[in-house]
């Protein structure tokens, strides 16, 4: 499992205001502007059933696919390191609506690595007994979430980038190194 674990890019935080928490990493953490994404939605999508199969965005859910599945997502980069928020908006989102501290800007709830090979990611958690708590595709990014709360306290999230969000991402650590010595 710890091939997982090599390539840290993400803190992901859940919060029940994008704003404030966004407001709070740019003026009290002194990040640069967050750039917010609202209503992502990967419901209703199904995934392939065959490699031959066109992709589509999808989301699983403890092995159910998710109809509505609708989250605000705020993102800056601090150098390398990813900053995420997200707020859960509808449908089968409690995966980040259980961790939410109420008035507080921010709670962590996952550390998210990049990995070359999703399956072979999928395949290394399969052999080692353990499901993906939420899975999907974005058609960017391909992700699962292992839940390792009662071992470690988060969530861990492993992240399969096409080009176009590698490219993203490295927008976001040049915006936030642009005056940085």
């Amino acid at each position: 499992m710890s091939d997982l674990f090599r390539n840290f890019m993400q803190l992901g935080y859940v919060t029940d205001d994008i704003d404030a928490a966004a407001s709070y990493l740019e003026s009290r953490l002194g990040t640069v502007e967050c750039v917010k994404h609202f209503k992502s939605s990967l419901g209703g999508g199904r995934p392939r059933a065959g490699v031959a199969d066109p992709r589509t965005a999808f989301v699983v859910v403890d092995g159910e696919p998710a109809d509505e599945w609708v989250i605000d997502v705020a993102l800056v980069n601090a150098g390398p390191t990813n900053l995420e928020i997200i707020r859960p908006v509808g449908g089968m989102v409690d995966l980040y609506r259980d961790a939410i501290r109420p008035g507080e800007p921010a709670t962590l709830h996952h550390l998210g690595f990049r990995v070359d090979d999703f399956d072979e990611a999928s395949a290394i958690v399969e052999a080692n007994g353990r499901t993906w708590k939420q899975f999907g595709d974005s058609g960017a990014i391909r992700f699962g979430y292992l839940d390792m709360t009662a071992e470690l306290g988060h969530f861990v999230e492993i992240m399969e980038l096409d080009e176009a969000a590698a490219q993203g991402f490295a927008q976001l650590e040049a915006a936030s190194n642009v005056g940085r010595g």
